[in-house]
């Protein structure tokens, strides 16, 4: 075990779910992912409880509370929303299996995140900053999640929780072939009802006015989700590997008391197909994936009765039926040019999205006008070793074009950007180049300092630009009521110029990393309130500013005795607007320092776990958008399990174990045309794992 405890300090893995059935968020922090293996060591590895004995609802929640620079946007029983270092939505890139995913709700009540189930992952990479130039857009940060693999012979796993408020989650996993063909399957369950709060209200309470829960459903279903997936590969020697993969989510019943709608469902198709030569350094891979995506009222008390009298007799006074589906590829290879190693690739994508909506009367066909957004780019990056240096650039230069198809668009909103707009364009093409240069000098075999700039650009997304919901009439509307939501066709992209330094240390059992950033943004894609063009009218929109957001992060890790270690870490970040159509220069939606403090007990068959949480209050808010202070918080989280022999594990924990009613600061949506209900997180939740290997 000793042996053990100690590798955590030399190897880049946070943390795996078993020895024979492994989920591992990997940490990369700048230069981490170009270098050889023997100058890594970028991050601590915890082993199988952490993951194997938390509720397992979605993988957001869980980098959440690993993590103080990741912080969750709480909408509801589950898909939580991830924002890293105070970047979210399109600002950061999730990636499956390196493919593009897009949620199709145009309020991200599916985000990308959230299109894999945890039983899925063997990892999750995470490479915080603008740093990574083999995907586009990758402005301030990219999660991969890494799917499990199929192993020869026969073999599988059976996993359930369940806990508080009725909720239960089940998993089968099975495997079997030989080295040069086998096959994976896996099947998922997860169902829950509304979750309490500390003060003892289920969150379907918390919505209020026409966004309130129909009396007959605050004790509904909040989630039932289902999730197939499986993966053949296929070797026929040890030089070339051919990986299939296809996957199926269906969520039904998706509760959001954070929005004004529900989603009655989601299902998401997944298939890709990778192609390695070892020998040659060649990796090609191909993807597909579509999202379907229906939400309505028909579960709120807007759907009875609108603020102005008017009744519904379709059983919803709100409805929006949205679609996205991504086509992408990606060629790589790797080689030497004498000392140097080098990676040069090329990779395309087409990303659709169309979404109809009916509000009231008022027909929104094409909210999402039917846009396409396709790109094109190439990339060269490679590192070198001089002495104890380490030094490594990435240069890529993309073509991307975005189009709306106007044709689309519904007899309520055919009009609007000529309502609000004097001249624009629904297509548009930007070509931009991207970059980096880092520098390590190693100070010892496992510690090193690093600094590093990159400069990275995001197109901006199909809402961002093209957005199109008319408001019913305004001699209708209460000050409660929407305005028009028109996207900003004249956008530019947003530019990130980012300078990052840290340093990471290791001395006996110890360890501790550290890490700092100012984020330069140029044209930052930022809400904003307009008038029309004859002045009368206001919409929601989006508008370029400059900003710059700073911060870092700490964490430290202890082998104290040879059956107990302590984890401990900190984030703090900032954000100021420079220049734009604002009054208050706070950015918004910017989490407050935050961190985690975790004491272990592991002596191979018993493991034992106390985490504490804690969050400052949160001062800094942009009252253009009507932000608020958030509370301070801190909470105390327990966890155990036993190891029954190799293949058995029973454990179960406690969270927030005083039952404290708290908010986080993303817990509502700032965008004034929405509710913004506040969500506070989940009160005392108990709940028992159990896994069997087979």
């Amino acid at each position: 075990m000793k042996k053990l405890l100690y590798s955590a300090l030399a190897v880049p893995v946070i943390f795996t779910v078993s020895e024979a059935q492994v989920l591992k968020v990997k940490k990369i922090t700048v230069a981490e992912e170009v270098v050889e293996a023997e100058t890594k060591g970028e991050t601590k590895e915890v082993f199988e409880e952490d993951i194997k004995i938390t509720r397992q609802i979605d993988i957001g929640e869980i980098l959440s509370n690993l993590y103080p620079e990741i912080n969750h946007i709480r909408k509801g029983g589950t898909a939580n929303d991830i924002v890293i270092r105070g970047f979210g939505k399109d600002n950061i890139n999730v990636l499956i299996d390196g493919a593009r995913i897009y949620g199709a709700c145009p309020n991200r009540m599916d985000p990308p995140i959230f299109h894999m189930s945890t039983p899925q992952i063997k990892e999750v990479q995470i490479l915080e900053g603008p740093f990574d130039v083999s995907n586009q857009g990758s402005l301030a940060g990219t999660v991969n999640l890494v799917s499990k693999d199929p192993e020869s012979g026969l073999g599988g796993s059976l996993g359930f929780t369940g806990g508080s408020f009725s909720y239960m989650s089940g998993n089968l996993q099975v495997y079997g072939g030989s080295d040069k063909i086998k096959a994976l399957f896996g099947i998922s369950r997860q169902y829950s009802k509304p979750y309490k709060s500390g003060e003892g209200k289920r969150f379907t309470e918390y919505p209020t006015g026409k966004s309130a829960y129909k009396d007959s459903e605050k004790k509904r279903t909040a989630f039932d989700i289902t999730n197939v997936w499986g993966k053949l590969s296929i070797s026929p020697n040890q030089e070339n590997e051919i990986k299939i993969g296809y996957a199926y989510d269906n969520f039904e019943d998706v509760l959001y008391p954070y929005l004004m709608m529900d989603a009655v469902y989601d299902r998401t198709h997944r298939a890709n197909i990778e192609y390695i030569n070892r020998s040659l350094g060649i990796k090609v891979s191909t993807y597909w994936n579509k999202v379907k995506h229906d939400m309505q009222d028909k579960w709120r008390v807007s759907s009875i009765e609108w603020t102005d009298g008017t009744k519904s007799t379709r059983g919803y006074m709100m409805k929006t039926l949205a679609k996205t589906k991504t086509y992408g590829f990606k060629i790589e290879k790797e080689y030497r040019l004498k000392t140097v190693r080098i990676k040069t690739g090329i990779d395309g994508y087409l990303r659709n999205w169309k979404a109809d909506n009916e509000l009231m009367a008022l027909d929104n066909s094409g909210m999402i006008p039917d846009v396409d957004i396709k790109n094109i780019g190439i990339y060269l990056k490679g590192d070198k070793k001089i002495n104890k240096w380490v030094v490594s650039a990435g240069l890529r230069y993309d073509k991307t074009k975005s189009e709306a198809n106007k044709n689309s668009l519904g007899s309520a909103n055919r009009g609007i950007y000529d309502q609000y707009y004097t001249s624009y364009d629904l297509s548009k093409t930007d070509s931009y180049i991207s970059g980096n240069v880092i520098a390590r000098y190693k100070l010892d075999k496992r510690s090193s300092v690093y600094l590093g700039f990159g400069h990275t650009v995001r197109v901006p997304d199909p809402a961002e630009r093209y957005i199109a919901l008319k408001k019913p009439d305004p001699s209708a509307m209460t000050p409660d009521d929407v305005p028009d939501w028109v996207g900003n066709p004249n956008l530019k992209p947003v530019k990130n110029n980012e300078i990052d330094a840290g340093f990471e240390f290791y001395k006996g059992t110890i360890g501790l990393k550290g890490n700092i950033f100012y984020s330069k943004l140029k044209d930052y894609i930022y809400l904003d309130r307009i008038k029309d063009n004859t002045g009368t009218l206001n919409a929601v929109s989006y508008q370029n500013i400059d900003a710059h957001i700073y911060g870092g992060d700490f964490s430290l890790l202890g082998i104290l005795t040879e059956t107990v270690s302590l984890e401990v870490g900190v984030a703090y970040q900032k954000g100021k607007k420079d220049k734009g159509n604002y009054t208050d220069s706070n950015l918004a939606e910017i989490p407050p320092l935050k961190s985690r403090v975790a004491v272990k007990y592991d002596n191979g068959a018993f493991y034992g776990l106390v985490e504490t949480i804690y969050s400052a209050k949160q001062e800094y808010v942009d009252s253009d958008l009507g932000e608020k202070t958030t509370k301070s918080y801190f909470v105390v989280n327990l966890k155990g399990g036993f190891n029954l022999g190799e293949r058995i594990f029973v454990g179960g924990g406690i969270d927030n174990l005083f039952d404290k009613n708290y908010y986080t600061h993303l817990s509502y949506l700032r965008n004034p045309f929405m509710a913004g209900t506040k969500i506070p997180e989940p009160g005392r939740f108990y709940y028992v794992n159990f896994n069997w290997v087979f």
